[in-house]
């Protein structure tokens, strides 16, 4: 009985690392031979486990996307990229997979969780919890309502242009990014809670509020793969954090503001706001919304994801076509011309119908979009009912399936010399090209911001290119080139950024 005694915890380790290696065993057998996706062409260690993706995302920073660009090559239109997601390269099925009002499609519960926000919208796994959240945000991005705020873009871009003349006077440099990102910033904010962060009028544009939602993306994929460090890093002393990570110590400030700033509206129980503007989260409040979806902490998730959204794509659009536009001096005349022969008083600048009606200024704008991305990470959905036929494939339901606008916006087929900045592609043929163009993605989870994205990006390009000549200052094709998929592209660690400076 002792010798039993004795021996006993070893045979119980012994059975208990068998019990393991049989799990690993029967999941090996079931991901590559028995998983409703197994058929699917890809590499074997990407079917079997998440390591292979973990590897290109984390390990590599954000490199997944070429690789799966390069795996196509290998294997064909739509591959296995990892034990349970299927990725598309074919331009053509991308209005199936993203589909209109009439399909369901829900999100897939492990990706969206990369920011810490999983109840907001952006989040929302099933079909018909994110309807009822978008559709209480729908009124506020309407073309209507943008149309109303125009006068807030306007008097914001006014703010700008003055900062760029006291640049002209000195002569120094503007980094774009951090400008464009103090406008974007301080319009969604004023927007959403009639609070300006006053980032364009500081003399270093408040890049830290920005700078915290962008270097936090660096962290998605990590959190993707392993729910639990953010939680962790939220509960841990903040002292220790801002040793560890200072991005994650970046963003938990900036969640609690947020909801301070939320909860001074909640405990403001007046029917009318104070602000000059129905601000969003003001009518959230006091809209028709359940109990359960007016709760701080989940209203503090979709005020995060507003403002990230409202601010890093557009100004990275921005940022984009200004090194484009002036590194190409033949698209800069044909922009300046056309801008000046319909704007003869550049402080006068027509309305936003008028601007998009500019044929060359659209061109330039489609262009920008198709080098800027929008979002660069892969966008998953789920047909959760239905099977998806591609070809002659088809696609169990309940299967998350993506697509990629880096890959598809690079496609030389839909988009012949891909790699050439050319707007003319737009003026020549439009139309066909324009079905193939998703910066907002499509279908019932489009960016919600789409309009308020448009009436920035035209307004602010008519105006400073209007207004001012300009040229880039020590800024290469390096310093544009999107080298990471953070969700979001991300240039060169080493790169001082796209800088311009005035004539």
């Amino acid at each position: 009985m002792a010798e039993f005694r004795i021996t006993s915890p070893l045979v119980l380790a012994a059975a208990g690392a068998g019990l393991f290696l049989s799990y690993l065993a029967y999941l090996a057998i079931y991901r590559l031979y028995l998983s409703p996706i197994s058929s699917f062409p890809g590499p074997k260690l990407a079917g079997l486990t998440f390591w292979y993706e973990f590897y290109h995302d984390v390990v590599r920073g954000g490199q997944y996307v070429y690789k799966i660009g390069e795996l196509h090559d290998q294997y064909g239109p739509i591959i296995r990229i990892n034990p349970y997601e299927l990725h598309v390269r074919d331009p053509d099925f991308y209005d199936v997979l993203y589909s209109g009002p009439g399909q369901k499609r829900d999100k897939w519960w492990w990706s969206v969780d990369m920011f810490g926000n999983s109840s907001s919208m952006f989040g929302t796994v099933p079909h018909d919890l994110h309807r009822l959240r978008r559709g209480a945000l729908n009124p506020f991005f309407s073309k209507q309502a943008i149309s109303r705020m125009e006068p807030l873009i306007r008097e914001l871009i006014e703010k700008l242009c003055k900062r760029f003349e006291q640049f002209k006077e000195t002569g120094e440099p503007v980094n774009t990014l951090h400008a464009f990102a103090a406008l974007t910033t301080d319009v969604i904010t004023t927007y959403s809670f009639n609070t300006s962060y006053g980032c364009v009028e500081d003399p270093n544009w408040k890049w830290e509020w920005p700078q915290a939602m962008v270097q936090s993306t660096k962290s998605a994929h990590l959190n993707k793969q392993f729910k639990w460090v953010f939680p962790a890093m939220q509960a841990t002393p903040e002292s220790i954090v801002k040793k560890v990570n200072p991005a994650v110590m970046n963003l938990i400030n900036f969640q609690k503001d947020l909801a301070r700033q939320i909860r001074s509206l909640m405990n403001d129980k007046s029917e009318t706001p104070k602000a000059s503007h129905r601000t969003i989260f003001h009518e959230l409040i006091n809209g028709d919304l359940p109990a359960e979806e007016k709760t701080l902490p989940r209203l503090v998730d979709e005020g995060q994801t507003m403002i990230a959204a409202g601010q890093e794509t557009t100004s990275f659009f921005l940022q984009q076509t200004f090194y484009h536009i002036l590194a190409n001096p033949d698209v800069h005349s044909k922009l300046t011309a056309g801008l000046n022969a319909a704007i003869p008083n550049p402080h006068s600048i027509p309305s936003l119908p008028q601007l998009e009606s500019l044929p060359y200024l659209r061109a330039v704008v489609q262009e920008g979009h198709r080098f800027s991305h929008g979002v660069a990470g892969r966008l998953q959905r789920i047909s959760p009912d239905t099977p998806l036929q591609y070809a002659d494939r088809v696609i169990p339901p309940g299967t998350p399936v993506s697509m990629t606008s880096i890959i598809q916006h690079n496609d030389p087929v839909k988009f012949p010399d891909p790699t050439k900045f050319d707007p003319n592609r737009w003026l020549d043929n439009d139309e066909k090209a324009e079905k193939y163009l998703v910066p907002f993605s499509k279908g019932t989870r489009q960016c919600l911001g789409i309009n308020l994205a448009t009436a920035e990006i035209y307004l602010t390009l008519a105006t400073v290119f209007a207004r001012f000549e300009m040229q880039l200052f020590e800024t290469t094709a390096y310093d544009a080139e999107i080298a990471h998929d953070f969700f979001i592209p991300h240039g060169h660690a080493d790169s001082k950024g796209v800088r311009i400076v005035f004539k």
